[in-house]
């Protein structure tokens, strides 16, 4: 049979472009030579970008583990630009940076290495054990700073809330104010203030300054100083102590109660606004607030978990005004996922 001329001609630039694709294409390994040692036995570990539409469980991007515990896997063959997370399975169990803290998306670009290796620091479901802290330290401040003032750290970490009392600094008995600041990134922005813009650092001539800038390396400790406030109108404070007098018949004794409102974004398992424990074994919290009025609702970490009436209806927003009871005791009738 005779091939028609035009047919045979259109075929061969056809067949020599799909060979240079080819050819142009690199197969990319990767490994991941060390793991948290908190990580579950026989976890499995997978990686997920932008060659699999970022699926975090995808069984075909399943790392394989050899003897040594090292993890690796032959990615399909590519160019340009790779991006890329490892996970246990979902995104709950996507890893972290050494705090707990979400992470960039990795990347790489396919032939600049035969094999990329990297290091996991933290799941997601797992608790930091690697956690790099660095001790801010206020150890020179104005003269003319309120004895009773807190000094806030406000930054890219909290979106700039100057009254964000998770991000108070202590006050040493020795007149110096700290904090432990843990890392997010490899850089943080900040200033200081005293609860609000009004009352932000400034240079010595009561100038706007420009945002502090450090990055974490492998100092513990950091000194700071700041020269002057814009105005001393600082954030006057009041604290209100939640005891949970009773509880359901159907708490366990070992569980952990949040309080979850207006003062913290109704986060109901926020750590730092968890129950200690009172002489008397009594679930209790102190918050610390500006607000006038406050209001709240108790769980056990969830809103699944939500304290309700024993008909087992919603409870309204508890309501507490402050400056007229200084310890409020509570009941809790029944929680919402134990009827």
């Amino acid at each position: 049979m005779k091939m028609n001329f035009f047919s045979e001609t259109r075929l061969v630039p056809v067949a020599l472009s799909a060979l240079m694709l080819l050819s142009s294409c690199y197969r990319q390994k990767i490994v991941v030579d060390q793991i948290p040692l908190n990580t579950p036995a026989n976890s499995a570990i997978y990686i997920t970008g932008n060659f699999n539409n970022w699926d975090p469980g995808d069984e075909r991007f399943r790392m394989n583990r050899d003897s040594a515990g090292t993890y690796s896997i032959m990615l399909p063959r590519g160019i340009g630009e790779l991006s890329y997370k490892f996970t246990r399975g979902d995104w709950t169990r996507v890893e972290k940076n050494e705090c707990g803290y979400d992470i960039q998306n990795r990347s790489l670009v396919y032939g600049e290495e035969d094999v990329v290796t990297d290091q996991i620091e933290c799941w997601g479901d797992t608790e930091p054990m690697n956690c790099t802290q660095t001790v801010f330290v206020i150890a020179d401040y104005p003269e003319d700073t309120p004895e009773d003032a807190l000094i806030y750290m406000a930054s890219e970490y909290n979106f700039w809330n100057p009254g964000d009392l998770s991000y108070a600094m202590q006050k040493h008995p020795k007149g110096f104010y700290f904090r432990n600041v843990e890392k997010q990134g490899d850089c943080i922005e900040f200033k200081f203030t005293m609860g609000d813009w009004a009352s932000v650092e400034t240079d010595n001539r009561h100038r706007d300054i420009a945002n502090r800038r450090y990055c974490f390396d492998d100092k513990d400790t950091v000194f700071l100083s700041v020269k002057a406030w814009k105005t001393l109108n600082y954030r006057k404070l009041s604290k209100v102590t939640f005891v949970l007098e009773k509880l359901p018949p159907t708490t366990r004794p070992d569980e952990t109660f949040y309080i979850a409102g207006d003062f913290n974004n109704w986060d109901p398992g926020n750590p730092d606004y968890s129950f200690g424990r009172d002489q008397k074994g009594r679930p209790v919290i102190t918050i610390t607030t500006d607000k006038e009025t406050l209001e709240y609702k108790i769980t056990r970490g969830n809103w699944k978990s939500v304290e309700t009436m024993l008909s087992g209806k919603d409870v309204p927003n508890r309501l507490n005004i402050n400056h007229n009871n200084d310890t409020i005791l509570l009941k809790i009738d029944q929680w919402k996922d134990r009827r």
